[in-house]
């Protein structure tokens, strides 16, 4: 049976809570305080002054569903909206947040527990690309995928 939009928001803020994150509720669409934004258009919107360094939280893991709107500027959409069904102005986007906490290997196993045994893909039907130079790397930090 399919997920509904909610049961998917809550099984993802719910995985990434049981894995020690913040759940942080959505900003406004609207940002306070960032001169350089008319509305929030990306789910780290309300972390960027962390990811700048001038802002500290009293966490080092978040998850979110952020509510964004493109309208303008680098992300503008709306020539796409309503040609396609992944092109909308406004969207909530799933995120989960490490602040020096974790890094590529916690990352790339949760997303693919959460992927495949949480919502049950079929792992058959899932393609993960990797960098040349990121190889080495990779090997520590990623299980092999059993064949058949």
């Amino acid at each position: 049976m399919p997920l509904t939009g909610n049961q998917i928001r809550q099984s993802f803020i719910d995985f990434f809570v049981a894995r020690g994150h913040t759940h942080v509720p959505s900003a406004s669409l609207v940002p306070g305080g960032d001169s350089t934004l008319l509305f929030t258009n990306a789910g780290m919107v309300q972390f960027k002054d962390v990811f700048l360094g001038t802002d500290n939280r009293p966490y080092t893991r978040a998850v979110d569903s952020q509510k964004c709107m493109r309208v303008s500027g680098k992300h503008n959409d709306l020539d796409q909206v309503g040609r396609d069904d992944t092109h909308h102005t406004f969207f909530e986007m799933l995120g989960n947040w490490s602040f020096g906490d974790y890094y590529k290997k916690e990352a790339l196993s949760w997303s693919w527990e959460l992927l495949t045994e949480v919502w049950g893909l079929d792992k058959s039907r899932l393609w993960r690309r990797l960098l040349k130079t990121n190889t080495a790397r990779f090997r520590t930090t990623a299980k092999p995928r059993k064949s058949g």
